[in-house]
């Protein structure tokens, strides 16, 4: 899907500035190709976030739910888009030029709040299900999330408000750029989750949150060292015989002796 956003998007570019230097002439096959390329840039971004959250759902049904709601959600809309974007580019008639001018608003609303609440959704798993548990290393990808998405949202607000502007094929020139930082922004995600996935020393683990299964989500062997620490209650008996005491002794011993962990040499 990396290779399909940037094809989507270095196509995106050639054919928009084609159109606006008057290289390529207007018609439906300029028009085609544009919202082809903005229709792939979206689904595979979203995407992109989509798995990179998935990989913290251990069951398969929350997965599949998550994808499937995500790519019909952006294929509604894009549909809808291209029905609507087209004919406007066309000037068919002032309807679809009025209600593209809205639509255009409403629809990149509509993948900012969707962008804004998968980032959310990732931030709040990492903390509910790596870092509560111990994982503190994950405490790296959440900050580093928290801080980035500023980015990401800023870029969709930049693409937002180029919409205003008079020519409204001006603004597509803006969509190879926001996508493109999106796309980095992912990658740059990706590769700081593999390398703390990857890292080694101490994990702190909670004893009051139970058994920490978290680690089994990332795809990595860990060998953690353990300390096992064994107390023993003593307890004295007295008898007034010399060999119930001593048998109490032995006993005891038997018991202490049994609960040592043998060594491995």
């Amino acid at each position: 899907m990396i290779w399909i956003e940037i094809a989507a998007d270095v196509g995106f570019s050639i054919v928009s500035w084609g159109y606006l230097a008057k290289i390529f002439p207007p018609g439906l096959g300029v028009f085609a190709t544009v919202i082809i390329c903005w229709i792939s840039q979206v689904q595979c971004l979203m995407l992109i976030i989509v798995n990179r959250l998935c990989i913290l759902y251990a069951d398969r049904r929350q997965r599949r739910k998550l994808r499937i709601f995500t790519a019909g959600l952006v294929s509604m809309i894009s549909l809808s888009t291209a029905c609507i974007w087209i004919p406007a580019q066309l000037q068919i008639n002032h309807t679809y030029i009025w209600l593209n001018h809205w639509w255009d608003r409403f629809e990149k609303t509509i993948y900012l709040l969707l962008d804004l609440s998968l980032n959310i959704l990732f931030i709040r798993v990492v903390k509910t299900r790596l870092v509560d548990y111990g994982l503190k290393k994950y405490d790296k990808v959440m900050k580093f999330n928290e801080y980035i998405i500023f980015v990401s949202i800023g870029m969709d607000i930049l693409l937002l408000g180029v919409t205003a502007l008079h020519n409204g094929f001006v603004y597509c020139q803006f969509h190879p750029v926001t996508y493109i930082v999106k796309l980095h922004i992912e990658i740059t995600m990706s590769r700081l989750l593999i390398k703390v996935a990857r890292s080694t020393g101490i994990n702190v683990y909670n004893e009051e949150k139970g058994r920490m299964t978290s680690d089994a989500l990332m795809t990595q062997t860990l060998t953690p060292t353990v300390n096992m620490q064994v107390h023993v209650d003593t307890q004295v008996f007295t008898s007034r015989q010399n060999d119930d005491f001593e048998m109490s002794s032995m006993t005891h011993k038997a018991s202490v002796n049994s609960l040592r962990p043998s060594t491995r040499g």
